[in-house]
């Protein structure tokens, strides 16, 4: 490469700033717990009080050798749950490893492990003894779903973040940036009261560096990406991009979902899904480039994640050349159209690495799949009263929606879905979610102009559904070749999720959880042991719960407090022992729920939300909530 690009440099000085303030801080602290048992001899002079206070000094002095020691070693790089690479047994990867290398002006990887995720990344580790080490780890699905060349890009990125034109204090404020991140996981699981007052700190200062060095990390991001578009070619790289995304988004909402959905009828042990991924299964994509096209036209109106170092996607395609509100181009990399990296470059080793993942997937999974057996049991129950009770008492419009959704999943060959639909359409013939069934009906069948008529008249009469019509309308007017129309659709989407159309908006507001009694004993079930340090639980989604669409679900959780905890609260940051205690049970029980929320606490000086009303309230005070139990929401409680 013989044009480098200038290094990142703005917001560089802040950043520093407030890294070298935390480093010099961490070792004035260390050193000053070390010399303390000379301090106090030195400053005391009663015999009883050295007596008194030689045991607590002597901890001191170990604590002060762990802190000087953590702000000297960084953690080790988290690749355990990966698998090391023997170079000499791809020797395709290794050439194009070093060919990468060579273009990107970087050193070379001291290791590469793969693992089981949609992703590439990057440790590094320093030491006073030896070179720095630069690992890193590729995930077999990404190799499995990306051609070679596409590959390269996220490789080339990689490689960026390392090079000698990243820049020395880019790769310092990584590590330095590891290192805290570390810390702070050390002292939040340790409680003890010598580490109270480097706990305060860390909770006050920790937050607050990563909030200050996260634009700087973004440019660095960009920069990675611009190099890796000189590296492999702006087509190549925008390529890259909209493939990871539709990948990403595949296995997020139909791979992963459809291999849980198999918990009722196969034993864990028969289902290897990363083995599936190397034939590329039809659930790892989109369903054609029609449905690719309106997945991008989402993603590019995305804004960027405030807790991510990475920046939106628009501002990634950007840097490509692509214009995100210009037309997309005519092919898109929905599928593969060439060998996938994983035959590629891993060759025989592929299938062996995937049935280590696999076996390690079994071990991880054994209680979420359990948890989904219980939750096939209880639709499948559902179902079957359903079907009983539709002979002995009249259905309304939710009766029929329910069984027609049921009977997609537990009897697809028979016709009992379409009577459901049409039965519940003469109940209420302009219902949304019978009114989208009816429609997916249509689209199966070919008939896309019929499906077309229907997604008109849902998004003129139901405004909350607006902006998912017009998006299927998108891709419908793709599907039957209409290009400009489709464009038109898009367009109006766009501006409803932007919130840029005063006469229609995307519904930002949350919605009571609406489930079923028997749904939420389950959760209830799942989630007791938080019921002992939260003062309130809601769950809420983003969909009103008479939609078939999978709703997203955010669950707010407000702790027990005190006013001590209050006051410190306010003035440094430090957690709460409820608080803490409730995300590290979260972390335990949320790969067990059946659905995937999002998590937000409630702070002490924090007002309830809205939409965190008696109807999404699950459990109050200590105990479970029941469906048809109106409790008072507000902050009423033991303290």
């Amino acid at each position: 490469m013989s044009n480098f690009l200038p290094a990142p440099q703005e917001g560089r000085w802040r950043a520093l700033i407030w890294l070298a303030f935390g480093d010099a801080l961490l070792l004035f602290a260390g050193v000053l717990l070390v010399v303390s048992p000379l301090l106090l001899i030195f400053f005391l002079s009663s015999p009883i009080l050295l007596a008194l206070l030689a045991l607590p000094s002597l901890s001191w002095f170990f604590y002060g050798l762990m802190v000087l020691r953590a702000r000297a070693v960084p953690p080790p790089p988290p690749v355990s749950n990966g698998i090391l690479l023997d170079p000499d047994k791809v020797p395709a990867l290794a050439a194009d490893l070093e060919r990468l290398r060579l273009a990107c002006d970087a050193p070379a990887f001291t290791a590469v492990y793969i693992n089981g995720e949609l992703n590439a990344s990057i440790c590094q580790t320093t030491s006073r003894s030896g070179p720095s080490k630069h690992i890193l780890v590729l995930g077999l699905p990404l190799l499995a779903l990306l051609t070679k060349d596409q590959a390269a890009v996220v490789i080339a990125h990689e490689y960026a973040h390392i090079s000698r034109q990243h820049g020395h204090f880019a790769r310092w404020a990584y590590l330095a940036r590891q290192r805290w991140a570390a810390l702070g996981d050390l002292h939040e699981r340790n409680h003890r009261l010598i580490t109270a007052p480097l706990r305060l700190f860390l909770s006050w200062y920790v937050p607050r560096m990563m909030r200050e060095t996260l634009e700087f990390s973004r440019r660095c991001e960009m920069f990675a990406d611009a190099q890796a578009v000189q590296v492999c070619g702006a087509d190549l790289a925008l390529d890259a991009e909209f493939a990871l995304a539709l990948r990403q988004k595949a296995l997020s909402d139909r791979f992963w979902p459809g291999i849980f959905a198999r918990a009722g009828g196969q034993e864990l042990t028969q289902v290897q899904p990363f083995t599936q991924l190397l034939a590329e299964p039809a659930e790892s994509r989109p369903r054609d480039g029609a449905q690719a096209a309106v997945w991008l036209h989402e993603a590019l109106c995305q804004s960027p994640d405030p807790r991510s170092t990475h920046p939106a996607f628009f501002k990634r395609a950007a840097s490509a050349g692509f214009d995100p509100k210009a037309p997309l181009p005519d092919r898109l990399p929905w599928r593969l159209e060439k060998t996938a990296a994983a035959a590629d470059w891993l060759g025989k080793e592929a299938s062996g690495i995937a049935e280590q993942l696999d076996t390690s997937w079994h071990e991880n999974a054994a209680q979420a799949w359990r948890d989904a057996e219980s939750w096939h049991r209880h639709q499948h129950d559902e179902f079957t009263n359903l079907v009983h009770r539709r002979k002995q008492q009249a259905f309304d419009e939710q009766d029929w929606l329910f069984l027609a959704q049921l009977a997609e999943k537990f009897d697809p060959e028979s016709p009992l879905r379409q009577e459901a639909i049409a039965q519940g359409l003469q109940h209420s013939p302009d219902d949304p979610p019978l009114l989208q069934l009816r429609a997916s009906n249509l689209e199966r069948n070919g008939d896309v102009g019929g499906a077309i008529a229907l997604w008109h008249r849902i998004g003129e009469n139901s405004p909350a559904s607006a902006y998912t019509a017009h998006r299927r309308l998108c891709e419908l007017c793709l599907q039957a070749g209409d290009k400009v129309t489709a464009e038109h659709y898009r367009h109006v989407a766009d501006e409803l999720w932007t919130g840029q159309d005063a006469g229609h908006s995307v519904p930002k507001e949350h919605f009571p959880h609406g489930m079923e009694a028997s749904e939420l004993a389950l959760l209830h079930g799942v989630l007791q042991p938080l019921f002992a340090h939260a003062r309130s639980v809601w769950l809420c989604r983003d969909t009103p719960a008479n939609l078939p669409d999978t709703p997203r679900w955010v669950l707010y959780i407000e702790a027990y407090d005190g006013w001590f905890m209050r006051m410190i609260g306010r003035l440094t940051g430090e957690e709460d022992v409820n608080a803490s205690a409730c995300k590290r049970l979260l972390e335990r029980l949320l790969p067990r729920l059946h659905i995937y929320p999002e998590v937000v606490f409630i702070g002490p000086s924090e007002d309830i939300l809205a939409h965190c009303s008696p109807d999404s309230l699950i459990a109050h005070a200590g105990g479970a909530v029941s469906s048809t139990a109106h409790v008072d929401a507000g902050r009423a409680g033991p303290n």
